[in-house]
């Protein structure tokens, strides 16, 4: 077993083989009340000449100041709204549509499939893509700093019954202790935001 196996067989399905056997151990009980925890995992016959500390910490998200939605992007007619840039161990960017009676149309189409969807018994069908998700992605969105660092998108994710419009974008790395602005950048202008406790 490889480091990227381990990886797999840890937070995603195995995607070659089925681990036989794994055991994981709590060392730190008592480290909980301060944020952060670890852990112990042996793959046994997977993986005979290693054994896996793993760290978890947990990380304050913090919201940054946004009195009202902006305007980010128009794609098909549906007006995207930055509503949300969080700071954790990442910067965070959600967008969402405008309310509109053509977004609520596509949103109560899109709930009535996921219905369909979930009373369906074929096993192969797969769960219907949100509007958020088909719509947004390719939404250009630039994420930079006044200390010049530069920021790549990691990944994102949303979508939803609940939120099918709602997308998040995360950006690494985290803004660095020099960093007073952040600035994001859309198709429609940019907002910037102070970076809170930073002089």
């Amino acid at each position: 077993m490889n480091f990227q196996e381990a990886l797999d067989a840890l937070f995603e399905r195995p995607r070659r083989r089925t681990v036989a056997h794994r055991s994981m151990t709590r060392l730190d009980h008592d480290r909980l009340v301060d944020g952060s925890a670890a852990l112990h995992v042996d793959f046994h016959e997977d993986d005979p000449d290693h054994v896996y500390l793993i760290t978890v910490e947990r990380v304050p998200r913090v919201r940054l100041p946004l009195p009202a939605p902006v305007v980010a992007a128009e794609i098909g007619g549906v007006r995207a709204l930055l509503v949300r840039v969080s700071i954790a161990n990442h910067v965070e960017v959600t967008l969402d549509a405008e309310d509109t009676p053509r977004t609520r149309a596509t949103t109560e189409g899109y709930r009535a499939a996921v219905t369909a969807w979930a009373e369906s018994t074929g096993p192969d069908r797969q769960p219907p893509t949100s509007p958020g998700a088909t719509t947004f992605p390719h939404v250009p969105i630039t994420v930079t700093d006044d200390a010049g660092t530069e920021y790549r998108r990691t990944g994102g994710s949303g979508g939803g019954p609940e939120t099918p419009w709602r997308m998040h974008w995360d950006f690494r790395p985290v803004p660095p202790p020099e960093a007073r602005r952040l600035t994001i950048r859309f198709p429609a202008g940019e907002t910037i935001f102070t970076l809170p406790g930073r002089r």
